[in-house]
């Protein structure tokens, strides 16, 4: 589901875009056409070119993607610039990614450390239908007050309504990937996106931006999958019934007493992963050292509420710094496949907190607390890789054939 554009970049004077609404590319004119104002300017340019994930025009696609360019040189994420999503025909506004805002803090906060408190009202696990479709991300939840601090990207993930910061665009390579808020994308909906000039920075060129409603559309598939559905495919091809893991965990309803099974195909998936309240649930990767799932996670990221601490505790506050958080959760088997973070500090790769929980080979890399276990895990031909606390936790954990790596010996 990938397509190829022409973006038109400038090396001497701004090179501005004519839409060709046939074949979706952007092509540049020695007399180009601001998208915006319909100035037209002479210009000296070159074309590079970059492949659109979803493809332009692409039709099937899972409301759960992120959105990749891919160009032919390395591409940075500046400071400023908009990213936005519409609803196609109605033009309304569904999302919008405001580069300017810092994706999280970077420093510890010592006031924060010293102020709050474990909670004296035990945090209540209830079933909600809260996204960042119908709650402002940051709705205290619990005890916590509202953080006034950042101000921070911010979205909601797994009916957390506290919210997580988040990276809105990532860039490796000549490779950027797009975060919309999560939830906000439909079922049978049609979407085109924008991307302000500003947002990209490309070697050797100047991006022009992605302008008007034809230049990169996309509509997503009909319907979710079937009620009756126990299987469920994760691939960040696109060609699963979803395209990351915290899709296929939030269609899975809460405390059901059904068997299910997420299948994640091999690939790289670079999402922030946190879900609560799932029972019975198989995870289960193609291969442990293919299907990897990872984020840039850790306490300073992502802290615990200005007022409260936490400490992953039936009834205390849950804890948001972890790469992947299984909160609340029973019964769920992880297999054959590697989670990691990729901050240090007080950054779990895999934080589980419920009673009953397995997993097999399964590779889990962490800085500090590697792997946080609170209830009874059992841990079968896994590895665990971190510093620090490498295991931390409170409960009966059994390990069978596993290998603990550590630079110290905190466990």
């Amino acid at each position: 589901m990938w397509s190829n554009c022409k973006i038109t970049m400038k090396k001497l004077l701004f090179s501005l875009l004519l839409l060709s609404g046939a074949t979706g590319s952007l092509t540049g004119q020695n007399a180009a056409t601001d998208a915006t104002s319909g100035a037209s300017t002479p210009a000296e340019a070159t074309t590079a070119h970059c492949r659109l994930f979803p493809a332009n025009r692409a039709k099937g696609v899972a409301p759960d993607t992120h959105l990749t360019l891919v160009f032919n040189a390395p591409v940075t994420v500046n400071d400023k610039g908009m990213i936005r999503i519409y609803e196609a025909g109605s033009g309304q506004l569904v999302d919008s990614l405001d580069l300017s805002i810092p994706a999280g803090p970077t420093q510890p906060d010592t006031i924060r450390k010293q102020k709050a408190t474990y909670t004296a009202v035990p945090y209540v696990y209830e079933s909600t239908d809260r996204t960042n479709a119908n709650t402002v991300p940051g709705t205290p939840s619990g005890t916590a007050v509202r953080d006034t601090t950042g101000p921070y990207q911010l979205t909601i993930i797994g009916h957390f309504t506290d919210g997580f910061h988040f990276y809105p665009a990532i860039a490796h390579d000549n490779r950027v990937t797009l975060y919309p808020h999560h939830n906000l994308l439909e079922y049978g909906k049609e979407y085109y996106v924008t991307i302000d000039r500003e947002a990209f920075g490309i070697e050797g060129e100047i991006f022009a931006g992605i302008y008007g409603e034809k230049a990169w559309r996309f509509s997503t598939r009909k319907n979710a999958p079937a009620a009756d559905q126990r299987r469920l495919v994760v691939s960040g091809d696109g060609s699963g019934d979803f395209c990351t893991v915290q899709g296929a965990m939030d269609f899975i309803p809460d405390f059901s007493q059904e068997n299910w099974e997420v299948f994640i195909k091999n690939g790289d998936y670079e999402e922030l992963v946190y879900f609560r309240n799932k029972q019975h649930v198989l995870l289960r990767g193609e291969s442990r050292e293919k299907t990897v799932v990872h984020y840039a996670n850790n306490e300073t990221f992502n802290p615990h509420p200005i007022n409260v601490k936490t400490n992953e505790w039936p009834g205390t506050f849950p804890s948001r710094r972890a790469a992947f958080a299984a909160d609340n959760c029973y019964d769920l088997r992880f297999e054959d496949l590697t989670i990691k973070t990729d901050l240090h500090g007080q950054a779990e790769g895999l934080l589980i907190m419920g009673a009953r929980n397995y997993l097999r080979n399964v590779k889990v890399i962490g800085s500090g607390d590697a792997l946080q276990i609170n209830g009874s895990v059992y841990l079968e031909d896994c590895i665990i890789d971190g510093g620090g606390d490498m295991i931390l936790g409170r409960g009966p954990s059994f390990f069978k054939n596993c290998l603990l790596i550590s630079p110290g010996p905190f466990m």
